[in-house]
């Protein structure tokens, strides 16, 4: 069958993931989890080593972002500091927080860009680049708006070169597949497309006519699936669906998550998902091209989801 048509307009759209919220001001008081992408991704800023346990042994280059140029940003802007970093071979993260407003005609972009500038500057200097590059156009940054949000962003910093050299030992485990048919349609799966093959397949969906008596008969039989090696799929859409499925995946059993969007460029699971694509446990399926705006899923496509993984259970 043709693939499916995204009911969010031309599937050719190249999107930015680096657009800014405009409806906010950068130039006030906040917390900003920034990214910022080396021209190619070149492992300019060091190698990822195993032992004694995943870290990233930085470059020369490496030691200056985080000793010198980072540093800067405080010294330039008093305002700003640094409240966590990672460096990646080809990339890093910086937690950035702006206790009082900027100087006028100063915002976040601004800050961002002499930041570049200092890292280029040195750059060219030590790799005797004149002409370098360093970094992609622009930046992502991500709006932190409580305290446990920024928790969990400095645990998910921290965790990344445990998660690199998962995503190196397994790149079967972590690559996205188009064109792939599921069920009559054709997807893009991120995950273990093995999960596909196994026969005994049970579909998590729970019905608005679902009594508590129906929802616990059925969960006996999903995890019961589960726990005998079977694999539970589900667009995980209701409350209760989404119970069962944090709980089979608790439990390690094989789950296929289907989605009401695609993959980003690069993408890459967070917490417990990358857990379980990284033993194999995980496949997640998208009839659907990404699609960067956030948005409700609608009951077109929480029914279209449900009856394919209904026709999943069936072996349709």
């Amino acid at each position: 069958m043709p693939h499916q048509r995204s009911p969010y307009g031309n599937a050719s759209t190249i999107h930015n993931h680096k657009r800014r919220a405009k409806w906010h001001d950068y130039s006030a008081p906040g917390t900003y989890m920034i990214t910022m992408v080396i021209e190619g991704r070149k492992p300019l800023f060091g190698r990822l080593e195993i032992r004694p346990k995943p870290h990233v042994e930085l470059s020369p280059l490496g030691h200056t972002v985080q000793e010198i140029e980072l540093a800067k940003i405080h010294q330039f802007y008093p305002m700003i500091h640094l409240w966590h970093h990672c460096i990646m071979p080809d990339h890093l993260h910086a937690i950035l927080h702006i206790e009082s407003p900027l100087p006028e005609k100063r915002h976040l972009g601004t800050v961002m860009a002499g930041f570049k500038s200092g890292c280029t500057k040195a750059a060219r200097q030590l790799l005797g680049d004149p002409e370098l590059s360093l970094y992609e156009q622009g930046y992502n940054d991500r709006i932190l708006l409580d305290d446990g949000q920024l928790d969990r962003w400095k645990r998910y910093l921290d965790d990344n070169p445990r998660r690199l050299a998962l995503k190196r030992s397994h790149p079967h485990l972590f690559t996205t597949v188009y064109g792939i048919n599921v069920a009559g349609h054709e997807c893009q799966i991120f995950g273990n497309q093995f999960l596909l093959d196994i026969p005994d397949k049970e579909a998590i969906v729970v019905h608005r006519a679902d009594n508590d008596s129906d929802f616990a008969r059925k969960r006996q039989a999903w995890l019961a699936c589960g726990e005998r090696g079977g694999v539970l799929v589900s667009a995980a859409i209701a409350e209760r669906e989404k119970q069962v499925m944090r709980e089979a995946m608790d439990r390690g059993y094989c789950l296929i998550l289907l989605r009401n969007n695609g993959f980003p460029e690069v993408y890459k699971p967070n917490g417990e998902a990358f857990g379980a694509c990284a033993e194999g446990l995980l496949l997640q399926i998208s009839p659907w091209d990404y699609r960067p705006e956030r948005r409700v899923i609608t009951r077109e496509e929480c029914l279209f989801l449900n009856g394919m993984a209904e026709r999943m259970e069936r072996g349709d």
